[in-house]
């Protein structure tokens, strides 16, 4: 009886355990489910935190495009001065065509005579490279800002005194030294702002406006190139948005 009842002993002991220590017992299946239940929270709360993360993150650029617009924005009187640069730009172009037609005797034989023209066209020409450059915007940069306007100024008084009787013609050779000056700055400012890639016609001015100091020595031809590239720039203008004018952008709109 001993011998049974110790044999039963050890199998119920031998059993118990067992069954307390298996995968199937409720025990270690309730542990099974509480380790369950912690990851699926641990890996829940990590999607929440990416979640907000990315929420922020969009958030921020939501910010950053919202200032930039409004670092962008154009005023009544910067859109003026924008517009009036542009039309100097034009008329300075305008001036230079009439000066490559009277230059290569594209009117003779036809019974026009644009000598007149010809000469108001010279006469007008400082004073508006002058205010081209006067009226266009630059970086902001003191040394900057005042060398440009002091050049744009020189050249319209010199193109205003250049009609007076006495020193006509000496004031003549400098206003005309000083416009060519002028729409050379204009040239680069405009390479500067946009990239040479989409002002390729300001390389054609820029080497033509420096083979065209000396107006009565001028080499043939550079006067019909000169006014292509100014005409050119100046249509191109037509066309981009005048906050493209305020801040160097590499010419978004054309990159579009």
């Amino acid at each position: 009886m001993n011998v049974f009842f110790f044999v039963f002993l050890l199998q119920t002991l031998t059993f118990g355990v067992t069954s307390f220590t298996t995968p199937s017992s409720s025990i270690c299946r309730a542990a099974q489910r509480t380790t369950a239940t912690l990851y699926f929270s641990n890996a829940v709360n990590d999607d929440d935190n990416k979640d907000i993360t990315t929420s922020n993150n969009d958030d921020i650029a939501i910010d950053e495009d919202v200032t930039t617009e409004i670092d962008r924005s154009v005023t009544v009187l910067e859109r003026a001065r924008i517009i009036s640069y542009r039309v100097a730009m034009s008329a300075s172009a305008l001036c230079l065509c009439v000066l490559a037609v009277d230059d290569i005797g594209f009117m003779e034989g036809t019974g026009a005579n644009i000598d007149h023209l010809s000469e108001q066209s010279s006469n007008a020409l400082p004073i508006l490279a002058g205010c081209t450059l006067t009226l266009c915007p630059v970086p902001r940069n003191k040394m900057i800002e005042v060398g440009t306007t002091s050049l744009g100024l020189a050249a319209i008084v010199s193109g205003l005194v250049s009609n007076v009787g006495d020193i006509q013609q000496l004031a003549g050779s400098i206003s005309w030294s000083l416009s060519i000056l002028a729409l050379m700055t204009v040239s680069i400012r405009e390479i500067f702002y946009f990239g040479v890639e989409y002002k390729q016609e300001c390389i054609i001015t820029l080497l033509t406006l420096a083979l065209m100091f000396d107006y009565n020595n001028h080499v043939p031809f550079i006067f019909p190139l000169c006014a292509l590239g100014m005409s050119i720039l100046a249509a191109g203008k037509l066309f981009e948005p005048c906050d493209e004018d305020l801040v160097p952008s590499n010419s978004e709109f054309l990159a579009k």
